[in-house]
């Protein structure tokens, strides 16, 4: 699966190992960056193909995000790349790999 690139200098960083964070931001790790007033937060290509989330702070960017990644779990299209990397990541955990 194809990461949009960012400016460093737009990336917000997150303590990805939080367990205050739920498991599919944990496992995804998507990035989250501030673009203009706004944050955005994203997994894939771009916001059109990718799983996208927006809020005026990053943990409201995170959680816009995760509603939008449930969705898209929800209605898995086999043709949508972002999505089924997202359920293939969130099928395999660390305590799946020897």
């Amino acid at each position: 699966m194809e990461q949009m690139k960012i400016s460093s200098d737009k990336i917000v960083p997150i303590d990805f190992e939080s367990e205050d964070l739920p498991s599919e931001i944990r496992e995804l790790r998507p990035v989250v960056f501030k673009e203009e007033a706004s944050y955005w937060c994203l997994l894939g290509p771009d916001p059109h193909q990718g799983i996208f989330g927006s809020g005026e702070s990053p943990l409201d960017a995170l959680a816009d995000w995760l509603e939008n990644l449930r969705i898209r779990l929800k209605t898995l299209d086999e043709e949508d790349e972002v999505a089924n990397y997202a359920r293939d990541t969130l099928q395999t955990t660390n305590r799946d790999v020897w």
